[in-house]
């Protein structure tokens, strides 16, 4: 239902009067999704659906910012209420979500945060999630937003280049869902790595190459990181001279990594199929040869988003 957004906590009470979850429905966090002037409709709708599956799990009061880009001098505000609930464990396990889906014009957006204080369930722990924001510039309008919220997330797969060296209020909380959604090839990656010792794996390491499906180029770019981190625990320096380098190639989801040595009898290659959720390991360093093959996927987007809030 629309309401005035000094309305919103009767609007709600009212869509909750007369069912049987008004006494059982508790909310655990707010959730501020704040969609960039790039969303489509159908990008908006599925991005809704997402925070809908993260409800199941964690039931939350979602804001969904809606800016409309038209050149007006209005400053009004619109709002919407939605309420949904879902049966958990057992039938007296109820998950509830509630949606407020406020809509503006970039002429008001100095007076969004404080509308959105108002759409808040107060005492609850903030998170903002950023949607294809077009520049990172536009995000600097919000700092107040930006420097309250528990989690900030962004996907570097979805953002301006700029976003990546934004000066974030507070970069500790800030969170890439590209490289969350990695999280399963990070995590075989790291358990096949693991049966090396540190000093085989950096001895002689002259070169780190990744090739992926151009349409993976973040979550290719987010895995390199990771992996020059992993190696500098390693023991690695970062002055040593190794070479990292990210490179696009024709294929269907397609994303591989190969580590170069000076010595040529020492190897280490793994190459991931997504399409078909296959990953082959090659590794000898100096050990003798190993070969695995293995699962290899992306979190769905409503997990990609919980690890990024949570852990």
């Amino acid at each position: 239902m629309e309401v005035p957004v000094g309305g919103i906590s009767p609007g709600f009470a009212k869509l909750w009067t007369d069912t049987d979850v008004g006494a059982q429905k508790a909310m655990q966090l707010n959730l501020v999704l704040h969609f960039g002037l790039a969303t489509t409709v159908s990008d908006a709708c599925a991005q809704f659906q997402i925070a809908t599956r993260l409800a199941q799990r964690y039931p939350c009061r979602v804001v969904v910012l809606c800016p409309d880009e038209e050149d007006t001098a209005q400053v009004e505000f619109r709002a919407k209420i939605y309420g949904e609930c879902f049966l958990g464990k057992s039938k007296d396990d109820t998950r509830c979500v509630e949606f407020v889906a406020l809509s503006y014009p970039l002429a008001a957006k100095a007076h969004l945060q404080d509308q959105v204080s108002v759409c808040l369930s107060a005492d609850l722990p903030l998170y903002y999630w950023a949607h294809s924001f077009t520049s990172s510039k536009r995000l600097s309008a919000y700092e107040q937003l930006l420097a309250r919220s528990k989690r900030v997330m962004f996907d570097s797969a979805l953002v301006a280049t700029d976003t990546l060296s934004f000066a974030w209020p507070n970069i500790s909380a800030v969170r890439d869902l590209a490289y969350t959604r990695t999280l399963p090839l990070r995590q075989n990656l790291g358990q096949f790595l693991s049966r090396y010792a540190p000093p085989l794996i950096i001895g002689g390491l002259q070169q780190v190459t990744i090739y992926h499906r151009a349409q993976l180029a973040a979550e290719a770019s987010c895995l390199l990181g990771w992996v020059r981190k992993g190696l500098v625990r390693a023991g690695a320096k970062l002055d040593q001279a190794i070479a990292f380098l990210v490179t696009p190639e024709k294929c269907s989801g397609c994303i591989s990594m190969e580590f170069a040595y000076a010595d040529p009898r020492k190897i280490f290659h793994w190459s991931a199929d997504l399409t078909k959720n296959h990953a082959e390991f090659t590794g000898d360093l100096g050990t003798g040869r190993t070969a695995l093959t293995g699962g290899a996927y992306f979190l769905t987007p409503e997990m990609a988003l919980s690890e990024a809030m949570f852990l």
